[in-house]
């Protein structure tokens, strides 16, 4: 496995793994509001999926050449 392979999957891992600490981090930081949403739903309803589209784009398009 190539090392962008492994980095690219130890992203993905690192952005599964956030949400979860977002939710029970100390003082409650997915709780705060940006647009009247929290930052908890913004996280895991758009950032998370849009990072983790882009970085399997750019592994799967590296790979092809």
């Amino acid at each position: 496995m190539s090392e962008a392979r492994r980095r690219a999957i130890g992203a993905l891992l690192v952005l599964l793994a956030v949400a979860p600490l977002l939710a029970l981090a100390p003082s409650a930081p997915g709780a705060v509001r940006l647009a009247g949403v929290s930052l908890l739903w913004w996280y895991t309803g758009l950032i998370a999926p849009l990072a983790a589209t882009a970085i399997t784009i750019a592994i799967l398009w590296r790979r092809g050449e």
